[in-house]
């Protein structure tokens, strides 16, 4: 079985690459990014492309799985060119993909693809509408790229198509919005607004993507722990002292330090405060009825791994 994989030198290829250098069914992955891992696998050869290349279709010869990891997540000023890597970069893969032959795709989508808003379903299917934010490019781009795999399917009924919907995943040394709150010394507590999202365990997403890559799962898949956490508890399991604010104040601020590229917390832009506005509570059972997939730990219990793993890694720093 030969893998080509976009975003090799991301975070979650960093995962889910050990999953498949032990398994002896995988005798090759082509790495596809625009830089190299810092780490080496046997398995993995590398190549240096953006995904907006047309000539990546060479680099997908003879493969048999496409996995797309390659997004714009953590937010850049001027979200353009975000927006242009994450749809027309996302739409030349697969169409590269078409054109060499693969014959399955497993994408890795989001909880951002439904949106936040006001009137969402108290629980969220993979059925549930998906409503891209238009002034957040996450959501944005995430909803779109799978707007075009809905005429994509259509259009190659032949290639098996997963879609992985993660919620927030995290690890002990992931650099998102999550690892950023866990390094405030003081912690803030919304008086007017309860902030609920979920939580998942990165390996359980990568054990997701290897089932995925082993068998055929055709559709859209949830995946997250069970329940949700709050802001509050971020600063319960810290132990730090928090300041009562109203969220729109939190909002005004964010955009004010935004705009002005203050980074007083680095993966903080306006989106990603509208992203926790309205809660995005998802449940599993379908990937756990049709893949056997089940998160290993709930939206808590996982917030309470990392804080302690991110501990245990400052006090061996030290």
């Amino acid at each position: 079985m030969k893998i080509a994989m976009t975003g090799s030198s991301g975070y979650l290829a960093g995962v889910l690459l050990p999953l498949l250098e032990s398994d002896s069914e995988v005798t090759e992955i082509v790495g596809i990014d625009v830089k190299p891992r810092n780490d080496k696998f046997k398995k993995l050869r590398e190549v240096t492309r953006d995904i907006r290349d047309p000539e990546m279709t060479k680099d997908f010869a003879g493969c048999d799985i496409l996995v797309h990891l390659a997004f714009i997540v953590m937010p850049m000023h001027g979200d353009k060119a975000a927006r242009n890597i994450n749809i027309e970069g996302s739409k030349n893969v697969f169409q590269a993909a078409v054109k060499a032959g693969i014959k399955k795709i497993v994408y890795t989508s989001s909880c951002a693809a439904y949106g936040a808003w006001p009137d969402n379903s108290e629980i969220i299917t993979e059925d549930s509408p998906r409503r891209g934010m238009p002034d957040f490019y996450y959501s944005w781009t995430k909803a779109k790229v799978e707007e075009y795999l809905d005429q994509f399917e259509k259009n190659h009924p032949g290639i098996v198509i997963t879609r992985l919907r993660a919620c927030i995943f995290v690890g002990p040394t992931v650099n998102n919005l999550a690892s950023d709150i866990l390094k405030l010394p003081v912690g803030f507590h919304m008086i007017d607004h309860k902030l609920k999202f979920q939580l998942v365990w990165d390996e359980d997403v990568a054990n997701a993507l290897h089932l995925a890559i082993k068998k055929n799962y055709h559709g859209a898949y949830n995946l997250s722990g069970d329940g949700y956490i709050t802001l509050d508890d971020f600063w319960e399991l810290m132990h730090v002292p928090t300041l009562p604010i109203l969220f729109m104040i939190v909002k005004a601020g964010a955009w004010l330090l935004w705009n002005l590229r203050i980074p007083l917390i680095k993966n903080l832009s306006p989106g990603w405060l509208d992203m926790g506005a309205y809660p995005i509570i998802m449940t599993c059972e379908k990937a756990d009825k049709e893949m056997g997939w089940k998160a290993s730990l709930d939206s808590k219990a996982v917030l309470a791994r990392m804080v302690r793993e991110v501990k245990e890694l400052k006090a061996k720093s030290r």
